[in-house]
């Protein structure tokens, strides 16, 4: 079947409209991509950047933002590489802003980058300028198991040291050792349970003299206090009654007193020397009258029928 002229010319309009709109479309998205403005940063990275590649994505806070526009390594410490990327303008990319490794555990292994951290009053990163990275947290992850690894490592290598045949045989040596003193102990409690047993009562009757001691000596305290308390009373009664008493006075009776006193030893002297001779005799009489009492004594204590034969006479005589 013939298509007709009017039909060809509604075919060639519609193929023409769709060519349109898909250039249109095509130049829309080119002219976009060519007229987008992007901001060059760099950032360093101390550790392996395996599975990221030019053209890796760059996000901000998971919000893709730019790309990885190249990698190299750092001429100044070949340890580290400068990953060159870029980021559409109007990206706040503050100074105290940190990029990390994201990435690497799925199947391809891609890496991409992860931009985060800041505050909207930090100043903005100028173009160009480095952006401080961090440790990945894969990176953390593997350090750590690492760690691990090698603690885990140090403790089976202790476990086999342990385990040898010679720190086996200090093993049993030190179990029987330890039978024996077990068998040693029961052996000692056995013959000593009556003892142990009275071991409370004697700590009860060490309590009960403790206690009592601690009584007696509460009372003491209270007795000395008591009488401390006293002879504080004493003291300041005494120091009282002599604060009270005429110094003056008490010094005048005393000066008075001993002048008194010489005058009558002085008055005795004199009495002595004018009746010496009158107490020479006096003395002489007491002397021979005494012995007389001695000699009477003496005879009655050899015969005591003296003093009857005497009552008799008297009774003759009247």
């Amino acid at each position: 079947m013939e298509t007709t002229k009017a039909e060809r010319i509604r075919l060639g309009i519609f193929v023409m409209l769709m060519s349109f709109l898909v250039l249109g479309t095509a130049a829309f998205l080119i002219g976009e991509k060519i007229t987008e403005k992007f901001t060059p940063y760099k950032t360093r990275f101390t550790e392996s950047v395996d599975g990221l590649n030019p053209g890796a994505k760059v996000k901000l806070n998971g919000i893709v933002v730019g790309q990885v526009t190249g990698i190299g390594v750092d001429k100044e410490d070949l340890n580290a590489v400068i990953v060159n990327f870029e980021v559409s303008s109007g990206t706040p990319i503050k100074t105290t802003m940190t990029a990390n490794l994201i990435g690497g555990i799925s199947l391809t292994g891609l890496k991409s980058i992860e931009i985060s951290g800041g505050s909207p009053s930090d100043p903005n990163a100028p173009k160009n300028s480095f952006i401080q990275s961090s440790v990945s947290g894969l990176k953390q992850i593997t350090g750590q198991a690492e760690l691990m690894a090698e603690k885990i490592e140090g403790i089976l290598n202790n476990l086999l040291n342990i385990t040898n045949d010679y720190n086996q045989k200090r093993f049993t040596n030190i179990a029987t050792n330890l039978d024996n003193i077990t068998a040693r102990m029961d052996t000692v409690l056995i013959k000593n349970t009556k003892d142990i047993n009275e071991i409370p009562r004697y700590a009860k009757l060490l309590l009960e003299n403790s206690n009592a001691v601690a009584e007696e000596s509460k009372v003491t305290v209270q007795k000395i206090t008591i009488a401390v308390a006293k002879l504080d009373s004493l003291a300041s009664h005494t120091d009282r009654k002599i604060q009270n008493l005429q110094i003056e006075a008490a010094v005048k009776s005393i000066n008075d007193a001993a002048k008194s006193a010489e005058l009558l030893a002085k008055r005795t002297d004199q009495l002595i020397y004018r009746n010496q001779e009158d107490l020479s005799v006096v003395v002489r009489y007491l002397k021979e009258a005494v012995e007389n009492l001695n000699d009477v004594s003496r005879q009655v204590r050899e015969n005591p029928s003296l003093l009857i034969r005497g009552e008799e006479k008297k009774q003759r005589v009247r």
